[in-house]
């Protein structure tokens, strides 16, 4: 057998390399050439029928044991109310109106997009099945649904997160700006104050040196229970509130009677007649509260 020399063998294996280093890049040929996900402008809701929301749905799945968990926000006359799955949507609290703006503003911008994919087969990898992502509806006064959302994975690298229309198939990765806002947690939605904005009428920088509420809790106290604390607080515009205190463990429950001013329109005084939440507070904020009632009944 004739044998190789020495150098035509060294070229043979550097030939056989190259060879594999040839067919290494060229694996990767269709992808130098693939479409790359182009740039464009989106808006989740349109700016035109932002003034026209009447409701927002906002909803998440908790798993197979929890459920689904969701917040309603309903606008009545002036005033935004919320109810949640957590109080069976029995109990209606005054809603955080900054937060519901901030909301509304958020979804009607402009943001960039980039359309990931174009086929239900890849909702799995998005999380943008409505099994398992993140629901937010707008609806107007008829109920008409003017954007119904679903939001899926966040891309911590990017700060992008999938969203696909629930009438549409694609999938779009956006700005995560809007993720801080999609909650499911009544308390979270809720007015922070004892005393809520739309009842006294004051701005964010005036109410924010206000007292805060802990926890909504939707619990009922048992008939015939005495109150162990009763109070009522008068504020400038007219209106009032009752509170309704009653011991539980190191905390307390209040339950509020919000009585609107004279001023107020038919449609916002139905709305703030109709609340009738509940939440806990310290034995701190009690002492604080139960001093502001003292004060405001001194003549």
């Amino acid at each position: 057998m004739k044998r190789l020399s020495r150098a035509r063998g060294i070229l043979f294996f550097y030939l056989f390399d190259l060879a594999l280093l040839l067919l290494f890049v060229l694996s990767f040929f269709p992808f130098m050439h693939r479409r790359q996900p182009r740039s464009r402008e989106l808006v989740l809701l349109n700016p035109a029928a932002r003034d026209s929301v009447c409701t927002v749905d906002l909803s998440r799945n908790d798993g197979e044991f929890l459920g689904a968990r969701s917040v309603s926000l309903v606008k009545r006359g002036g005033i935004w109310l919320g109810s949640s799955s957590d109080g069976n949507h029995e109990f209606i609290w005054p809603a955080d109106t900054q937060l519901v703006e901030k909301l509304l503003v958020l979804a009607s911008s402009s943001v960039s997009s980039y359309e990931m994919s174009s086929s239900r087969r890849d909702w799995d990898n998005f999380g943008v099945r409505e099994q398992d992502a993140f629901s937010l509806r707008f609806s107007d006064s008829s109920h008409r649904t003017l954007s119904s959302l679903l939001f899926g994975n966040e891309d911590s690298m990017t700060g992008r997160v999938a969203v696909r229309s629930a009438a549409d198939t694609a999938v779009y990765a956006v700005d995560a700006g809007i993720l801080p806002l999609l909650s499911a947690d009544e308390s979270f939605w809720a007015d922070p104050f004892l005393y809520p904005q739309c009842l006294t009428g004051l701005g964010r920088a005036e109410a924010d040196g206000q007292l805060r509420r802990g926890r909504l809790e939707n619990i009922r106290p048992r008939e015939g229970l005495a109150v162990d604390y009763a109070a009522k607080l008068y504020f400038g515009n007219g209106a009032e509130i009752l509170f309704s205190v009653y011991r539980k463990d190191a905390a307390y429950i209040v339950i509020p009677t919000l009585l609107p001013g004279p001023a107020v329109s038919d449609e916002d005084r139905q709305a703030l007649q109709a609340v009738n939440y509940r939440y806990s507070i310290s034995g701190v904020t009690l002492d604080n509260l139960l001093e502001a009632c003292a004060l405001s009944a001194e003549p």
